[in-house]
């Protein structure tokens, strides 16, 4: 385990859109300084509700969302694509997804696809 600080802890955080139907029901789970993640997973799995509470743009039902302040850049690639995007290539996309300039960024997602098994993806 790194040495390096954490940056963002969920505690036991539990969150629900219809009541007694939770979407996340005592999440646990930290990011540290430097870490790049990467959330996938079927529609409906929490994905975007896990980045709004990053965001705080929702809160938990219960549970504790601790953040380090700006100590961490968030970006995002949503499943509805704007119609502009849709020509674009998969590089061209993610370097627009960031604030600042990413380095890497071709070997990043080649290492994105072998995971998901989208190897051939040009």
């Amino acid at each position: 385990m790194s040495d390096e600080t954490v940056v963002l802890r969920f505690d036991e955080v539990s969150f629900e859109y219809q009541s007694n139907k939770k979407l996340l029901d005592e999440v646990d789970f930290s990011v540290r300084s430097g870490s790049r993640i990467t959330l996938m997973g079927q529609n409906g799995a929490g994905k975007s509700t896990i980045f709004k509470l990053i965001t705080n743009e929702a809160n938990p039902l219960s549970g504790k969302i601790s953040r380090t302040p700006n100590n961490a850049t968030v970006a995002l690639a949503h499943q509805v694509m704007p119609d502009e995007a849709k020509e674009m290539s998969v590089q061209e996309f993610f370097s627009t997804a960031f604030k600042e300039k990413q380095y890497n960024l071709d070997k990043q997602i080649k290492d994105i696809f072998n995971v998901v098994n989208l190897v051939n993806v040009p």
